[in-house]
Protein backbone atom coordinates (compact mmCIF):
# COMPACT_ATOMS: atom_id res chain seq x y z
CA UNK A 1 0.00 0.00 0.00
CA UNK A 2 1.39 3.39 -1.13
CA UNK A 3 0.56 6.47 -0.11
CA UNK A 4 -1.27 7.47 -3.72
CA UNK A 5 -2.67 3.86 -3.75
CA UNK A 6 -4.17 4.04 0.15
CA UNK A 7 -8.02 3.35 -0.08
CA UNK A 8 -10.26 6.00 1.16
CA UNK A 9 -11.25 4.08 4.33
CA UNK A 10 -7.35 4.33 5.14
CA UNK A 11 -7.90 8.25 5.09
CA UNK A 12 -10.95 8.00 7.27
CA UNK A 13 -9.31 5.55 9.61
CA UNK A 14 -6.46 7.29 10.72
CA UNK A 15 -7.66 10.35 11.79
CA UNK A 16 -10.55 8.12 13.34
CA UNK A 17 -7.53 6.14 15.38
CA UNK A 18 -6.08 9.56 16.12
CA UNK A 19 -8.99 11.00 17.65
CA UNK A 20 -9.68 8.09 20.07
CA UNK A 21 -6.19 7.75 20.87
CA UNK A 22 -6.04 11.56 21.85
CA UNK A 23 -9.07 11.34 23.77
CA UNK A 24 -7.69 8.15 25.65
CA UNK A 25 -4.27 9.84 26.58
CA UNK A 26 -5.75 11.44 30.21
CA UNK A 27 -9.43 12.30 29.40
CA UNK A 28 -11.61 9.16 28.38
CA UNK A 29 -11.00 6.10 29.34
CA UNK A 30 -7.27 5.83 29.73
CA UNK A 31 -6.78 2.02 28.12
CA UNK A 32 -2.94 3.19 27.43
CA UNK A 33 -3.57 1.75 23.96
CA UNK A 34 -2.69 5.65 23.55
CA UNK A 35 0.71 4.55 24.25
CA UNK A 36 3.59 4.97 21.43
CA UNK A 37 3.88 0.81 21.15
CA UNK A 38 0.37 -0.14 21.01
CA UNK A 39 -0.71 2.71 19.00
CA UNK A 40 2.30 1.99 16.44
CA UNK A 41 0.77 -1.67 16.16
CA UNK A 42 -2.72 -0.65 15.69
CA UNK A 43 -1.47 1.68 12.77
CA UNK A 44 0.18 -1.09 11.16
CA UNK A 45 -2.90 -3.22 11.62
CA UNK A 46 -4.91 -0.49 10.32
CA UNK A 47 -2.54 -0.67 7.01
CA UNK A 48 -1.88 -4.37 6.78
CA UNK A 49 1.70 -4.43 8.24
CA UNK A 50 0.92 -5.20 11.60
CA UNK A 51 4.12 -6.39 12.54
CA UNK A 52 5.77 -2.88 11.59
CA UNK A 53 4.40 -1.20 14.05
CA UNK A 54 6.70 -2.59 16.86
CA UNK A 55 10.28 -1.33 15.84
CA UNK A 56 9.07 2.31 15.56
CA UNK A 57 6.65 2.21 18.63
CA UNK A 58 9.40 0.08 20.87
CA UNK A 59 11.57 2.67 20.02
CA UNK A 60 9.27 5.69 20.69
CA UNK A 61 8.19 4.01 24.39
CA UNK A 62 11.44 3.62 25.84
CA UNK A 63 11.80 7.65 24.65
CA UNK A 64 8.49 8.50 27.02
CA UNK A 65 8.47 5.67 29.38
CA UNK A 66 8.85 8.56 31.81
CA UNK A 67 6.16 10.55 30.50
CA UNK A 68 2.84 9.24 32.28
CA UNK A 69 -0.44 10.09 30.87
CA UNK A 70 -1.31 11.19 34.15
CA UNK A 71 -3.30 15.08 34.50
CA UNK A 72 -0.89 17.67 34.32
CA UNK A 73 2.38 15.72 34.11
CA UNK A 74 1.86 14.43 30.80
CA UNK A 75 3.49 16.65 28.14
CA UNK A 76 4.37 15.96 24.47
CA UNK A 77 1.91 14.52 21.63
CA UNK A 78 3.15 10.91 21.44
CA UNK A 79 0.19 9.31 20.43
CA UNK A 80 -0.73 11.20 17.35
CA UNK A 81 3.11 11.17 16.46
CA UNK A 82 3.55 7.72 16.54
CA UNK A 83 0.72 7.12 14.46
CA UNK A 84 1.04 9.96 11.86
CA UNK A 85 4.75 9.08 11.41
CA UNK A 86 4.40 5.29 11.02
CA UNK A 87 1.65 5.64 8.92
CA UNK A 88 3.64 8.01 6.57
CA UNK A 89 6.56 5.92 6.14
CA UNK A 90 4.66 2.89 5.80
CA UNK A 91 2.62 4.89 3.24
CA UNK A 92 6.32 6.44 1.63
CA UNK A 93 7.33 2.41 1.27
CA UNK A 94 9.01 1.74 4.35
CA UNK A 95 8.96 -1.74 5.44
CA UNK A 96 9.83 -3.25 9.47
CA UNK A 97 12.94 -5.89 8.92
CA UNK A 98 11.51 -9.49 8.48
CA UNK A 99 14.03 -10.50 11.74
CA UNK A 100 13.13 -7.60 13.78
CA UNK A 101 15.56 -8.74 16.68
CA UNK A 102 18.28 -9.81 14.42
CA UNK A 103 21.78 -8.00 14.79
CA UNK A 104 20.81 -6.61 10.79
CA UNK A 105 17.43 -5.18 12.09
CA UNK A 106 19.38 -2.13 14.06
CA UNK A 107 22.81 -1.54 12.02
CA UNK A 108 23.42 -0.59 8.96
CA UNK A 109 20.39 0.74 6.67
CA UNK A 110 17.83 -0.50 8.43
CA UNK A 111 19.36 0.77 11.52
CA UNK A 112 19.65 4.44 10.05
CA UNK A 113 16.11 4.18 8.76
CA UNK A 114 15.00 2.81 12.06
CA UNK A 115 16.94 6.27 13.61
CA UNK A 116 15.27 8.44 10.83
CA UNK A 117 11.85 7.07 11.87
CA UNK A 118 12.62 7.94 15.35
CA UNK A 119 13.76 11.54 14.98
CA UNK A 120 10.87 12.41 12.87
CA UNK A 121 8.83 11.10 15.61
CA UNK A 122 10.08 12.46 18.21
CA UNK A 123 10.06 16.02 16.47
CA UNK A 124 6.58 15.55 15.92
CA UNK A 125 5.98 14.27 19.36
CA UNK A 126 7.57 17.57 20.17
CA UNK A 127 5.73 20.02 17.63
CA UNK A 128 2.19 18.79 18.53
CA UNK A 129 3.10 18.85 22.61
CA UNK A 130 3.10 22.95 22.07
CA UNK A 131 -0.63 22.38 20.55
CA UNK A 132 -1.66 20.41 23.36
CA UNK A 133 -0.33 22.89 25.63
CA UNK A 134 -2.07 25.59 23.79
CA UNK A 135 -5.22 23.53 24.35
CA UNK A 136 -4.93 23.27 28.21
CA UNK A 137 -4.57 27.38 28.43
CA UNK A 138 -8.22 27.09 26.11
CA UNK A 139 -9.44 24.91 28.42
CA UNK A 140 -8.45 27.18 31.44
CA UNK A 141 -10.91 29.77 30.66
CA UNK A 142 -13.60 27.11 29.94
CA UNK A 143 -12.87 25.78 33.60
CA UNK A 144 -14.54 29.27 34.77
CA UNK A 145 -17.74 28.17 33.48
CA UNK A 146 -17.22 24.99 35.34
CA UNK A 147 -16.58 26.29 38.68
CA UNK A 148 -20.14 28.13 38.14
CA UNK A 149 -22.07 25.22 37.85
CA UNK A 150 -20.65 23.70 40.97
CA UNK A 151 -21.74 26.54 42.67
CA UNK A 152 -25.31 27.01 40.99
CA UNK A 153 -25.47 23.17 40.37
CA UNK A 154 -26.10 23.39 36.19
CA UNK A 155 -25.37 19.60 35.46
CA UNK A 156 -26.25 20.38 31.82
CA UNK A 157 -23.38 23.18 31.52
CA UNK A 158 -20.70 21.10 32.93
CA UNK A 159 -21.83 18.17 30.81
CA UNK A 160 -21.63 20.20 27.65
CA UNK A 161 -18.19 21.51 28.76
CA UNK A 162 -16.78 18.28 29.25
CA UNK A 163 -17.86 17.46 25.42
CA UNK A 164 -16.64 20.26 24.20
CA UNK A 165 -13.44 19.64 25.82
CA UNK A 166 -13.36 16.01 24.54
CA UNK A 167 -14.60 17.57 21.04
CA UNK A 168 -11.44 19.22 20.93
CA UNK A 169 -8.95 16.86 21.96
CA UNK A 170 -10.36 14.36 19.19
CA UNK A 171 -9.95 17.44 16.49
CA UNK A 172 -6.35 17.73 17.30
CA UNK A 173 -5.80 14.29 17.84
CA UNK A 174 -7.61 13.63 14.05
CA UNK A 175 -5.81 17.02 12.30
CA UNK A 176 -2.36 15.94 13.80
CA UNK A 177 -2.15 12.08 12.64
CA UNK A 178 -3.04 13.20 9.18
CA UNK A 179 -0.51 16.75 9.16
CA UNK A 180 1.83 14.10 10.45
CA UNK A 181 1.07 11.01 8.16
CA UNK A 182 1.77 13.54 4.69
CA UNK A 183 4.69 15.47 6.22
CA UNK A 184 6.46 12.09 7.12
CA UNK A 185 5.58 10.28 4.22
CA UNK A 186 7.26 13.36 1.69
CA UNK A 187 10.48 13.97 4.00
CA UNK A 188 10.68 9.97 4.16
CA UNK A 189 11.17 9.54 0.45
CA UNK A 190 12.29 13.54 -0.33
CA UNK A 191 14.72 13.82 2.93
CA UNK A 192 16.22 10.72 3.99
CA UNK A 193 17.98 9.83 0.43
CA UNK A 194 19.52 13.21 0.60
CA UNK A 195 21.08 12.60 3.84
CA UNK A 196 24.81 12.79 3.66
CA UNK A 197 26.77 9.36 5.28
CA UNK A 198 27.40 11.55 8.42
CA UNK A 199 23.55 12.04 9.29
CA UNK A 200 23.03 8.34 8.23
CA UNK A 201 25.92 6.76 10.52
CA UNK A 202 24.95 8.98 13.72
CA UNK A 203 20.58 8.15 12.86
CA UNK A 204 21.79 4.73 12.95
CA UNK A 205 23.54 4.89 16.51
CA UNK A 206 20.13 6.82 17.60
CA UNK A 207 17.92 3.77 18.46
CA UNK A 208 20.65 1.92 20.06
CA UNK A 209 20.89 4.87 23.05
CA UNK A 210 17.30 4.63 23.30
CA UNK A 211 17.62 2.40 26.18
CA UNK A 212 20.05 3.88 28.19
CA UNK A 213 17.78 6.73 27.72
CA UNK A 214 15.02 5.00 29.23
CA UNK A 215 16.96 3.80 31.98
CA UNK A 216 17.83 7.20 32.93
CA UNK A 217 14.37 8.30 32.35
CA UNK A 218 13.32 5.92 35.25
CA UNK A 219 16.24 6.74 37.31
CA UNK A 220 14.96 10.43 37.30
CA UNK A 221 11.20 9.74 38.00
CA UNK A 222 11.73 6.78 40.55
CA UNK A 223 15.15 7.15 42.05
CA UNK A 224 17.84 4.31 41.29
CA UNK A 225 16.62 1.93 44.33
CA UNK A 226 13.23 1.78 42.56
CA UNK A 227 13.94 2.07 38.88
CA UNK A 228 16.39 -0.83 38.80
CA UNK A 229 14.45 -3.18 39.55
CA UNK A 230 11.91 -2.35 37.32
CA UNK A 231 15.10 -1.98 34.70
CA UNK A 232 16.30 -5.34 35.56
CA UNK A 233 13.10 -6.98 35.30
CA UNK A 234 12.31 -5.86 32.20
CA UNK A 235 15.65 -6.71 30.51
CA UNK A 236 15.16 -10.20 32.16
CA UNK A 237 11.74 -10.33 30.16
CA UNK A 238 13.31 -8.75 27.06
CA UNK A 239 15.97 -11.51 26.88
CA UNK A 240 14.40 -14.31 27.43
CA UNK A 241 11.69 -13.17 24.96
CA UNK A 242 14.89 -12.45 22.18
CA UNK A 243 15.89 -16.08 23.40
CA UNK A 244 12.92 -17.65 22.57
CA UNK A 245 11.88 -16.09 19.28
CA UNK A 246 15.62 -16.09 17.98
Amino acid sequence: MTLLAAPWWVWVGLPLLGAWLATDENSLAQTWFSQPLPAAVLVGALLGEPAAGLLPGLLMQLVVVGNLPVGASFRLDASSATVGVTAGALLAGWRSPDAPLSLAAWTGPAGSMLGWLLLLTVLASLAGGWLVYGEWRVRLGWMLDGYRSVRDGDVARLEGLQRRCLLVTAARGAFLTLVWTLLSAWLWSAGFTRLPHLALALLGLAPLLVPALAVGSLSERFGPRRAWPLVSTGAAVGFLVAWLVV
